[in-house]
């Protein structure tokens, strides 16, 4: 479903759901039992935190007029419906965390780069590019952890 939102909504959204992840995250913890598991768990949790809190920062920029631009947008996608289209055991593996990691990454990748690519305001697009940017060096944290758990 295509709608039309605000440059500021789309960080809203993305901002609610690094939130709702970071909930997802924080429950599959509570059920784990596998040390491994946990750890990845712990770590993707932090991702996520940190990831909402960025756009938090990027409130101030939100504020100004140029964030009221107008986009096309297609993610109309909860956290909840999102990990829904996965099959996650109860409680998932490790490899299953893994995948849901890399599969929020796409999201968001997937994501900056629609919005990005529909912007006009050279503005805007700045922001997109540093979320972009923010999404790809959290992304290589995240593989570099879960490299090294595959070690342990």
């Amino acid at each position: 479903m295509k709608t039309f939102k605000q440059a500021y909504e789309v960080l809203k959204d993305a901002r609610k759901f690094h939130l709702d992840m970071a909930d997802l995250y924080e429950e599959l913890l509570e059920k784990s039992t596998d040390k491994r598991t946990q750890l990845l768990l712990k770590h993707m949790l932090e991702h996520e935190q940190r990831m909402a809190k960025n756009l938090e920062n990027y409130s101030e920029i939100a504020k100004h007029k140029v964030m009221q631009t107008w986009l096309q947008y297609t993610h109309e996608e909860s956290a909840e419906d999102f990990v829904k289209h996965l099959h996650l055991s109860d409680p998932p593996n490790i490899k299953e965390i893994n995948n849901l990691g890399r599969e929020v990454d796409r999201y968001f990748h997937d994501l900056y780069e629609a919005v990005y690519g529909a912007i006009e305001s050279a503005e805007v697009k700045e922001v997109f590019e540093d979320l972009k940017q923010i999404q790809e060096k959290e992304r290589i944290t995240l593989s570099m952890a879960t490299n090294s758990l595959w070690d342990m």
